[in-house]
């Protein structure tokens, strides 16, 4: 109980950080259904992507940046300017002078290539930092969806359990009134049945709470009734986990290596912008005349052409030579970085494979400390039925097998949550090793 709760705790602690909608404008619109929402875990994925403010911003992020990409060439875009003006001599019969002109200029720069590919570039690092925040979500939500249905399974155990301490309180009530069993036995067997109550309504209590959190998770109205779909117990015949012949991507990798190709490209810029020429070209046009008269054109338009090319990237000590210099140094730094994030991940995979060979070490361990433990109660039974045991033997065999029962539980969410976290260090989509 005290480790599947602890995950659960966990869990709810990585998404505080997460902004869920919370109100009518940024919750999902739910139809009241005729009976019980009913959600698998994919679905239930599903209702958080699309409710989480979080995500709904970084999507915004993602629109405006592909559309920068999209108009990255207007630096060469053509300037264009009009002017008019009217005059007037302060003599007499003078007409009103009037004058009309307009202007076109065009700069163009070797620069302009490396600024389309870092606009393209901007965006693609921009949805890799979309589908990280989605990957984070969701492995969130099917750790709370495996830890809420854990949490409803053991529920079952623990009525089981409660059953199991009435029927027998009742049977020793039953021969404590016939004379064979002393008034001992049935306060012990009272008091057990009792306490298994009091674990039963806790539990109870903590499902509740624990379900209300997940529904603000999804986006759902708090009261909607919701149950998930699965078993926890559809994961014991997990086979082994193996990654070969998947695509191995981790996020962390490909986000730093995104940063090394911008970081190529600001160099490129920047040596551009140190020694790259750069070509202007403008007309200008103008009319005047008087009011009354014939238009007249005191020129036939101006044609200008210049070329400028900077010499400063030339001089070791220049603004220009040493941002290059920088930016090389930057391009070295990440360089390192995505060595040091190419060995992390590896230790991180190989620390997820480990964890889930022994958490299906300690399900096979489990499987068979619950075979023994139910042939010990039901031995112990037996033997207390001839009255050759006493209720205390009894009631330590049923606690033995109702714990070993709940920890099985729990040890298949160790497994589950391990492999969930192995499939987002290797980049893997969800549920690719869990099917």
């Amino acid at each position: 109980m005290k480790c599947f709760r602890a995950v659960f705790a966990s869990v709810l602690f990585a998404l505080a950080s997460s902004a869920f909608a919370q109100d009518s404008g940024g919750m999902i619109s739910v139809q009241e259904p005729d009976g019980p929402l009913v959600l698998t875990v994919d679905q239930a994925v599903e209702y958080a992507l699309e409710g989480n403010l979080n995500l709904r911003q970084s999507a915004t992020t993602v629109y405006y940046k592909e559309k920068a990409s999209h108009y990255a060439w207007n630096s060469v875009s053509p300037s264009i300017g009009v002017n008019a003006g009217i005059s007037q001599v302060l003599a007499e019969d003078a007409k009103p002078t009037y004058s009309l002109g307009g202007s076109l200029s065009v700069r163009f720069t070797p620069a302009l290539f490396s600024s389309i590919k870092r606009a393209a570039q901007e965006y693609e690092k921009e949805q890799l930092s979309y589908e990280d925040a989605v990957r984070s979500v969701e492995l969130n939500v099917r750790k709370l969806f495996y830890s809420i249905l854990l949490e409803e399974e053991n529920i079952v155990l623990l009525e089981s359990a409660v059953n199991m301490a009435k029927t027998q309180y009742s049977a020793n009530l039953a021969k404590f009134n016939h004379g064979t069993l002393s008034q001992l036995d049935v306060l012990n067997s009272q008091v057990n049945m009792q306490d298994a109550e009091l674990s039963l309504e806790s539990a109870k209590v903590t499902l509740e709470n624990d379900m209300a959190s997940f529904k603000q998770v999804l986006g759902l109205p708090g009261n909607t009734e919701l149950n998930l779909s699965g078993s926890m117990d559809s994961f014991l015949g997990i086979g082994e986990i193996s990654l070969d012949g998947l695509e191995i991507s981790p996020s962390s990798v490909a986000s730093i290596e995104k940063q090394i190709e911008l970081a190529q490209t600001q160099l490129l810029a920047t040596k551009f912008t140190a020694w790259g020429p750069s070509l202007s070209a403008g007309y200008s046009y103008s009319l005047n005349g008087r009011f009354g008269d014939e238009v007249t054109s005191n020129n036939g338009g101006t044609l200008s052409l210049s070329v400028s090319i900077p010499l400063d990237g030339f001089l070791p000590w220049s603004s220009g030579a040493q941002s290059i210099e920088t930016q090389k140094a930057t391009i070295e730094i990440l360089e390192m970085q995505l060595e040091n994030a190419r060995i992390s991940s590896d230790i991180e995979i190989s620390k997820c494979m480990n964890k889930i060979k022994s958490a299906r070490d300690s399900l096979k361990l489990m499987q068979q400390r619950i075979d023994v433990a139910q042939k010990t109660y039901d031995m112990t039974q037996q033997a207390y039925n001839r009255g050759t045991r006493d209720i205390l033997v009894l009631q330590n065999a049923s606690s033995s097998l109702q714990q070993s029962k709940l920890r099985l539980k729990s040890d298949i969410l160790t497994l589950v949550s391990a492999i969930l976290d192995l499939e987002n260090a290797a980049g893997l989509p969800f549920g690719t090793l869990l099917k």
